[in-house]
């Protein structure tokens, strides 16, 4: 008998020859060959499409579901090109249609909006989520509503690719085997809520002020989370955060779990960001990490990646005036759904993949100098009064 990475092996190689034969397109539905990169780099691709959606809260199996279609249409390439058809990119959006026409919902403009390339595997993943959260059309209740892997890669099928010529059992089998690939993520999580401004909002602080924060992630991995299991820093990695106070475990670790998560279940990291006493501009990147096994963000594991919790934070001089937030000196909440950091732009709201509300807030400093405008004035209205005086005693 082979062993399991084997037949799986051989069942992706001997579907790939059948997507050849019959390749599907999201919005023309007529059938045709595609040209794109290298079949190393495609099966490189079908891991990171599977662990990105995993990472936005889908099951393994719905995530598998929509990366069985993608073989199907493209073989998870962002450069396939539909021979002598309309379709380009993983999911072969249509030119003329929501590749780059369509108002509000094509691939070419939203490149634009994110600064990125068109071409790019993130950057196509992050249009798919964007079009899933943005358009109800588009199937993401069905699609969160199924059971199993059949009902996923159906549900994807008619509500988001639109084919003419579907090759449905394809695209099942080809969903079978990224479940059986990759369907076993050790480590791997959602996001939930947090308690600072997304990344499209600038924090600012005056030097030295603490803010009490948090964030809540849900566990979409097989294992248990643990005291091993901690919110790290990133960009790069295990960097010592100029925010880092005595509520951190280290430096370079914010908060760890304590008791038993179980997947499935949700823990909130909480934590003090301190700022440092040189002001300036920081962003700040936080991933989570189970120490002396694996970073989440991990080829392999589920994510979150290392640029998805991002913070911006402006640090003013102490002497420049105050920042507040709440009268406990936290922040208001996100709006729920909102995701975290923004790494497309604005997390998937009406610009972004995540169809978020860029929920929080941004405290301002005080006015400065109000004392000496209230004593220019003064002085203004002694003079004026003066030369009233003045002209009467003059007129007299």
């Amino acid at each position: 008998m082979l062993a399991r990475s084997s037949r799986v092996a051989l069942l992706f190689a001997a579907l790939s020859v059948l997507s050849f034969l019959a390749i599907g397109c999201s919005d023309s539905g007529a059938p045709g060959d595609v040209t794109g990169t290298s079949e190393d780099a495609l099966d490189a691709n079908e891991a990171p499409a599977f662990s990105f959606f995993v990472g936005k809260g889908l099951t393994t199996f719905q995530a598998a579901g929509i990366v069985g279609n993608l073989v199907q249409e493209s073989n998870v390439d962002p450069t396939a090109v539909q021979s002598g058809g309309p379709g380009r990119g993983i999911a072969q959006w249509s030119v003329g249609g929501r590749w780059d026409s369509d108002g509000g919902d094509n691939a070419v403009a939203y490149a634009s909006e994110q600064k990125m390339s068109v071409d790019s595997l993130t950057l196509q993943l992050e249009f798919i989520w964007y079009e899933l959260t943005n358009f109800s059309s588009y199937g993401l209740g069905r699609l969160r509503a199924t059971t199993n892997v059949t009902e996923a890669t159906v549900a994807f099928q008619d509500d988001f690719e639109g084919c003419g010529t579907c090759d449905e059992s394809n695209r099942v089998a080809y969903a079978e085997a990224a479940l059986a690939a990759y369907g076993s993520i050790s480590y791997a999580a959602s996001y939930v809520s947090q308690s600072f401004p997304l990344a499209t909002t600038t924090l600012k602080m005056t030097a030295g002020q603490i803010i009490p924060s948090s964030l809540t992630m849900k566990n979409t991995g097989t294992k248990n989370w643990g005291s091993s299991t901690r919110l790290g820093t990133t960009g790069p990695r295990d960097r010592a955060s100029a925010f880092a106070d005595s509520t951190w475990v280290s430096s370079s670790r914010l908060d760890a779990v304590s008791g038993t998560v179980a997947p499935g279940g949700d823990y909130k990291f909480q934590f003090d960001l301190r700022a440092p006493e040189k002001p300036g501009l920081y962003d700040e990147h936080f991933g989570l990490v189970e120490d002396g096994v694996a970073w989440f963000g991990d080829p392999g594991q589920g994510g979150p990646s290392d640029t998805q919790i991002e913070v911006k934070i402006q640090v003013i001089a102490s002497d420049g005036g105050t920042v507040g937030g709440d009268e406990d000196g936290g922040l208001e909440a996100p709006q729920p759904g909102a995701q975290p950091g923004d790494p497309s732009g604005s997390s998937a709201d009406g610009s972004s993949a995540d169809g978020a509300d860029s929920g929080g807030c941004s405290t301002s400093p005080k006015h400065e100098g109000t004392s000496g405008a209230w004593l220019m004035a003064a002085m203004t209205m002694m003079v004026l009064s003066r030369r009233k005086s003045s002209k009467r005693k003059r007129a007299a």
